[in-house]
């Protein structure tokens, strides 16, 4: 009888335990652009140093956040939203001309709902997922790599937006 009252209570300590970060997966509250990451990276400021996070090669100014609110709506009113340009230069494989403008002509808002099941949520028809306090947001082939007189795209990159909780 004793081994069996130990058994189930075993059982329900190693059922009710959980780790921190599975108790805190909601991700209402306000997001902020941490991050551009391309696989590979660039060299955009010419320093000598490629980096696969293009807010760090680029001095546009950035206060994207993103608040999402208990009633399952995303918005923010501080979109970044620069317009990064990369060429491929002719008989190179990895030899790149960047033209970068920062957006100052105004703010791109928005406003959508979301869902979120468990560490993955949906909106504008895109999954993100939650690792801890961070949001990541993989944006398939959003990188064109033209041709040297930025005429035809050539191929593209992914590039995953980092948020982070704050």
């Amino acid at each position: 009888m004793n081994k069996l009252l130990f058994i189930l209570c075993f059982a329900l300590f190693i059922t009710s335990c959980s780790s921190e970060d599975d108790g805190d997966m909601s991700v209402v509250g306000t997001w902020k652009l941490t991050a551009w990451d391309v696989v590979g990276g660039f060299d955009i400021n010419n320093d000598g140093t490629t980096n696969t996070n293009i807010l760090d090669e680029i001095e546009c100014e950035n206060n994207e956040t993103l608040t999402f609110d208990v009633n399952n709506v995303v918005a923010s009113n501080k979109t970044f939203n620069p317009d990064v340009n990369i060429a491929l230069q002719e008989g190179t494989t990895d030899k790149y001309m960047f033209n970068v403008a920062c957006d100052e002509e105004g703010i791109i808002g928005l406003a959508t709902s979301y869902s979120q099941n468990l560490d993955i949520v949906l909106f504008n028809g895109i999954e993100s997922t939650v690792i801890g306090n961070q949001l990541f947001r993989l944006m398939k082939g959003s990188i064109k790599i033209y041709n040297e007189d930025f005429t035809e795209i050539i191929t593209t990159r992914d590039v995953t937006f980092v948020y982070t909780r704050q």
